[in-house]
């Protein structure tokens, strides 16, 4: 309340004051107590987001005519799942933006966290549109587009593998790869949707998988299989310029291995 006053250039006392008369008004708790800090209760949740949008076209009325900008600047909020890469997300953004030109073309601002968090941001308006690897289960939201992305073996160039076996079915890629030494896996966290699916295929054919690695973070599967921690199933859209550029060897067709992976 204390930084929120001094921001607000008011006296703390006055700004609690003017959230009770809030609170009266809408006959709704804002805050509850939690400790020592004060959190938005659900109704606090949903009523920040509409403040939020409320805040942003005023701002929009202001550089609309105090900067003559045609066009007010849109601002878009967008939710990226922690299991989808980052990267790949920006080059999506930027090929969006670009269809714009520099005075029309809206703000984007982009967050991440759990795909459950970013579900409740979502239905209190704090974000506009998630990104996430899980479909949309509540009647409150809509499913825009559902994309399947291919799965790849992937593994360091350093392998020294000859470039014609990179088509090789899964099974025989695994005993390539086990003939140039242990193979060690690298693969996301227990929750995502890929681990379950790679999971399966290693109890489906009774192999026993020396995992030294796991991370809730795409970028740092990637990195470690870069850093020759270990190998991993990834989608080729999250490793293009490292595929290109070298450094990693895609086992498998451009399409990907069959949808048990994918």
């Amino acid at each position: 309340m204390t930084s929120a006053a001094k921001q607000l250039s008011i006296s703390q006392p006055s700004l609690s004051a003017q959230l009770k008369v809030l609170e009266d008004f809408l006959q709704k708790k804002l805050f509850i107590k939690v400790g020592r800090k004060n959190e938005l209760t659900h109704d606090g949740a949903m009523i920040f987001g509409f403040c939020r949008q409320m805040f942003e076209l005023s701002e929009e009325m202001h550089e609309s005519i105090t900067e003559e900008i045609p066009h007010a600047s849109r601002r878009v909020y967008i939710g990226v799942s922690n299991e989808i890469a980052h990267t790949f997300v920006v080059e999506v953004i930027s090929h969006f933006l670009n269809k714009y030109s520099p005075r029309l073309r809206p703000k984007v601002m982009m967050t991440s966290g759990s795909h459950q968090k970013l579900v409740e941001k979502l239905k209190f308006r704090e974000i506009d549109v998630l990104v996430s690897q899980n479909s949309a289960k509540s009647f409150e939201i809509t499913n825009l587009q559902k994309i399947e992305v291919p799965v790849n073996l992937i593994c360091t160039i350093n392998k020294k593998l000859s470039p014609q076996k990179r088509y090789l079915n899964i099974s025989d890629a695994i005993k390539l790869l086990n003939g140039t030494g242990p193979t060690r896996w690298v693969v996301p966290s227990p929750h995502f949707k890929l681990r379950a699916e790679i999971n399966n295929y290693f109890e489906e054919n009774m192999m026993k998988a020396d995992i030294v690695f796991e991370s809730d973070v795409m970028e740092s599967i990637t990195r470690s299989v870069v850093d020759e921690v270990g190998v991993s199933f990834l989608p080729l859209i999250y490793v293009p310029e490292e595929i290109k550029n070298k450094s990693l060897y895609a086992f498998g067709p451009k399409k990907g291995y069959p949808p048990m992976l994918g």
